[in-house]
């Protein structure tokens, strides 16, 4: 039975080359847009390590220079100012710590042998209260890490899997270009800048001093009570200026963090509808093609259906064979863009953005493929099979 099926590929190899390369650049296409899918799919569930909502934004940019014990202070009046306010619960001063923007800067960071790169956001103690963060291990600073000689960090949990797999708590890292130690005392879920960008590997340094919190200025965070940003957003201007000299510091950005997030989202949700769009309809002429392939083939063969009938093959036989066929066809396109697809990050020197999303959408487009072939084969192979010898001879 075994070579009798290879026999019958062999025997038609010039129409099942040509079968074979359309279904190979089909596998090619579904197997690319569904790791495409899927990777959008798995970035938008992805757990975020703060809590955006009633949190208000206040970025204050630099006009002039002023001497750093005077801002220091000013900036201190001014977080104390934004906490007098009955319906505040927290205030921080940070820097590239802000979600919904894309200021940051990126340090390589150095453990035994291995090299790594992380996003660098500054932040004080206050900053995981306003912001909720959520400690997946370890614990957020306390005034117990300011003025240690190795200063304390925490890390996002993909670079605590894969480089310290899942133990770095307690362990030293050092930054490679200026040769400074740190020691991870915490990990957290990684950092989202919006809903559908993969967020890049990232660490929290506790900074006190307004002065070495970033070149881009300072800004504050503010949680409200339920509902109150807008009692914030109403108030903020008048108290940075009455605080603050405004010939030296000026209101970058007055926002909620929701408002931001809205903002993004429907940026880059336009980005990406149109790409969806094209994916699908490219997906949905992916399948109308893997069906006429396969269906045009088969008719093709009613010549032979007929003979096999003829020599005694039975319509379920010759329908399970043809069904076979063209399952292995496509099963060895597919293997083969499966294997390139597997070997491509090391080829283009980069993983995929979130892990497993190649196995899932090895396995989706596999079932699909399994799919097609027999949608678009059992119903033209039932026909043919039905159809008397001596009818199906006439077709030569």
């Amino acid at each position: 039975m075994i070579r009798l099926f290879f026999k019958t590929i062999w025997n038609n190899r010039r129409r099942n080359i040509l079968v074979f390369i359309e279904l190979f650049m089909i596998s090619l296409i579904m197997v690319n847009l569904t790791i495409y899918l899927v990777n959008m799919l798995a970035i938008y569930r992805i757990k975020n390590c703060y809590d955006s909502k009633n949190v208000v934004q206040v970025s204050i940019g630099k006009k002039l220079d002023e001497d750093e014990k005077v801002t220091e202070q000013s900036f201190q009046n001014l977080k104390k100012v934004f906490a007098s306010n009955s319906f505040v619960e927290a205030v921080s001063i940070c820097a590239n710590a802000i979600p919904y923007t894309y200021n940051v800067n990126s340090t390589e960071f150095r453990h035994d042998s291995d090299r790594f790169g992380m996003d660098t956001r500054l932040t004080d103690i206050e900053y995981g209260k306003v912001m909720k963060i959520a400690m997946s291990k370890g614990r957020w600073f306390d005034e117990s890490d300011l003025g240690k000689a190795v200063e304390p960090i925490i890390i996002s949990n993909d670079i605590d899997k894969k480089y310290f797999k899942g133990d770095a708590v307690g362990k030293r890292i050092e930054d490679s270009e200026n040769k400074i130690s740190f020691e991870i005392i915490g990990v957290v879920e990684r950092f989202k800048r919006n809903d559908i960008e993969s967020p890049a590997p990232f660490a929290f340094f506790l900074k006190e001093k307004v002065a070495s919190l970033g070149s881009w200025g300072s800004c504050f965070l503010i949680r409200t009570s339920e509902n109150k940003t807008s009692n914030m957003l109403a108030i903020a201007e008048s108290q940075v200026y009455s605080t603050l000299d405004p010939q030296n510091w000026t209101i970058e950005s007055l926002n909620s963090l929701e408002n931001m997030r809205d903002g993004i989202n429907v940026q880059i949700y336009q980005r990406n509808y149109l790409t969806v769009i094209i994916a699908l309809f490219i997906m949905i002429n992916v399948f109308l093609g893997t069906i006429g392939i396969l269906w045009y083939n088969t008719n093709l063969r009613i010549h032979e259906i007929g003979i096999k009938r003829a020599l005694g093959s039975t319509g379920k036989g010759i329908k399970g064979l043809l069904i076979l066929e063209n399952l292995f066809i496509a099963g060895l396109g597919l293997l083969i863009v499966v294997v390139v697809m597997l070997q491509m990050p090391s080829f283009v020197g980069r993983q995929l953005p979130e892990p497993g999303v190649l196995k899932y959408s090895i396995l989706v487009s596999t079932l699909i493929m399994i799919i097609l072939v027999l949608l678009s084969t059992w119903i033209p192979s039932t026909i043919a099979s039905k159809i008397r010898p001596a009818i199906a001879l006439k077709t030569e």
